[in-house]
């Protein structure tokens, strides 16, 4: 065996080469001439392979990892160190010397190479979107028969605040576009469905409510051919509020709380507890509110009933004694609600 650069021989060839022809003829890395390094002028996001990829980078920085990934390093060299300095910079040209050093067939190999950066700023997608108003998403948020109360607008604003605050982590999309307050409710505009998904989900855990979703065709993409739509994603609060009272089955609850799980109730006779799921929403009937609520005097008390005046008419009225009425005393105020021309008595601190 000889080598045909050379003609030595007795020698082990590599690719056909002796070892020092070999290294000769072969490149510890090969550098393209010219790179261009897009970079987008709002966000400062690159373009790298035909996708934008974020960033919080320096151009410096940008720069050297679209360099890195255009340099071709010996594929059989080991122990290969990239450096990198900015010898020349004019407006958006840049030159860049980039030194080498590895190992091919144990020899240290030391190479250098200039590199032309062109920089161009543009504008990416998603910022492109943002700035049009662009949205894929609109939540409208409205209250079931009743008027939405500045507490919920303030607690919904509140939410949706800091979600995007949080999945714009992540989402570049996950932003609100535009935010219109209407008579029946409120409206907010997401810039990304899946963001909008996620905050109906972040108000439903905090106000409760029954979710609907309800896509609109707005037209079709002409690169792709596909039908594009929008989502209209409602939350739709209940009529009642916590502390109004309702009906279920055989029992008139008191609402505790109201959260994406569903709402608890407790039954003003018995004080036992029940957690009713969204889904059987509409078996609820409201039967008063938490208003409704009136203030009267115990006027009489035996070991089985316990008299009340009327809060209005101021009749004695004789109810059964129920077990959380026992360490009441007579002479005292306490809470009554009036329901289908009941009179329940409210156990005491009741805090709703």
């Amino acid at each position: 065996m000889f080598c045909p650069e050379c003609g030595k021989e007795g020698e082990e060839l590599h690719q056909g080469l002796c070892r020092s022809c070999f290294l000769k003829k072969t490149h510890l890395i090969t550098c393209p001439s010219e790179v261009e390094v897009t970079i987008c002028a709002h966000c400062n996001s690159n373009l790298q392979g035909g996708r934008w990829k974020d960033s919080d980078l320096s151009d410096d920085e940008i720069i050297i990892e679209n360099l890195t990934e255009n340099i071709q390093v010996f594929e059989s060299a080991e122990y290969v160190d990239l450096s990198f300095q900015i010898i020349n910079q004019r407006g958006s040209r840049w030159e860049v010397l980039v030194e080498a050093q590895g190992q091919i067939l144990s020899t240290e190999v030391k190479e250098e190479c200039v590199i032309n950066v062109k920089i161009n700023r543009t504008v990416c997608p998603e910022c492109s979107k943002y700035a049009s108003g662009y949205y894929e998403a609109v939540i409208q948020l409205r209250a079931d028969k009743r008027v939405l109360e500045d507490t919920e607008l303030e607690l919904a604003d509140s939410v949706m605040k800091k979600l995007l605050g949080k999945l714009v982590e992540k989402n570049r999309m996950a932003y609100l576009a535009d935010k219109v307050v209407l008579k029946e409710g409120i409206d907010y505009y997401i810039g990304s469905y899946k963001a909008a998904r996620s905050i109906v989900n972040g108000l439903k855990d905090v106000l409760g409510g029954i979710v609907g979703e309800s896509p609109r065709l707005m037209g079709r993409n002409k690169s792709s051919g596909k039908d594009l739509y929008r989502i209209w994603i409602s939350l739709r609060l209940p009529n009642f509020r916590k502390g109004d009272f309702i009906r279920k089955d055989q029992f008139i609850g008191r609402v505790v709380n109201l959260d994406g799980r569903g709402i608890l109730l407790e039954d003003i006779s018995s004080l036992k507890m029940y957690s009713v799921p969204w889904k059987q929403y509409q078996k609820l009937e409201k039967v008063a509110d938490s208003e409704m609520v009136k203030k009267t005097t115990i006027t009489n008390i035996t070991p089985h009933r316990i008299q009340v005046l009327h809060p209005e008419t101021y009749e004695p009225i004789d109810l059964d004694l129920m077990p959380h009425l026992a360490d009441f005393q007579i002479g005292k105020e306490v809470d009554v609600v009036e329901i289908d021309q009941n009179i329940y008595v409210l156990k005491k601190n009741e805090k709703l």
